[in-house]
């Protein structure tokens, strides 16, 4: 029989020999990828305000033997203004939301969802548009206006009732002032009559201009679960990007 000693080196020995295969073998084992394909493309029109979806696609995973967490899904949007929000969503995740979103938009998974080998998982994309009901310009400059066309009952009463004061103010003038006085409000009810309003038709409101967006997967993060000998590594995607299709606002 071999000494104690003997065996305990052997064993030792034996063990980071195996360990070390291990470790090899994880590391020759062929890295499971993603494809990146269209589940249900978006289309048509929607209303401020209204939440829709707004296409659906799938990562599949193309290994016979590892699971793949999805750390995030990266987004592109054409016109991101259109949005007040954004959640993009799977089985098994913790939905991500932008608020409002950026053109690009990272949508990172608190909890990853876990896609099996050779399974097929389906994210969503949802969308709340923005309410465009009252125009608002970049600067922050707001438009409005008082005069005898708001088309709103009793809106011209109060410059009628200030010219009332100013013809009784003037009837104590002599009259060569009085001309001018006159003059001057003649000039000032023709700037406010012409001046636009919140929701006229002289180009300082009404019915906000349609719009339109397009949105595409442009990346995603992910990496196997192949146990505590791997260090996670970035899984490859195929497919991408991806377009989702895109959407009109009324």
């Amino acid at each position: 029989m071999l000494p104690c000693a003997a065996l305990l080196a052997m064993s030792v020995v034996s063990g980071l020999r195996f360990g070390a295969s291990r470790e090899a073998l994880a590391a020759a084992a062929p890295q499971p990828t993603l494809g990146a394909a269209i589940i249900s493309p978006a289309s048509g029109s929607a209303q401020p305000l209204q939440t829709i979806q707004l296409g659906v696609f799938g990562l599949t995973n193309n290994s016979a033997t590892t699971p793949v967490a999805v750390n995030s899904v990266t987004l592109k949007f054409s016109n991101p203004g259109l949005f007040s929000s954004t959640t993009v969503s799977a089985v098994g995740a913790s939905p991500s939301t932008a608020a409002p979103p950026p053109a690009i938009n990272v949508y990172n998974f608190v909890v990853p969802p876990v896609i099996q080998p050779g399974q097929e998982l389906a994210f969503s994309l949802t969308v709340t548009l923005a309410d465009t009901s009252s125009r608002n310009e970049t600067g922050g400059v707001a438009y409005a206006g008082l005069g005898l066309g708001t088309g709103v009952p009793g809106a011209g009463n109060a410059l009628w009732i200030a010219f009332g004061v100013v013809g009784l103010a003037m009837l104590a003038l002599p009259a060569g002032r009085q001309r001018r006085v006159w003059l001057a409000a003649a000039l000032i009810f023709l700037l406010a009559s012409g001046a636009p309003g919140c929701g006229s038709t002289g180009g300082g409101g009404g019915d906000p201009p349609t719009g339109s967006s397009a949105q595409s997967v442009t990346a995603v993060s992910a990496f196997p679960l192949m146990g505590p000998l791997v260090v996670p590594s970035a899984v490859s995607v195929t497919g991408l990007p991806l377009g989702l299709g895109s959407i009109t606002r009324d």
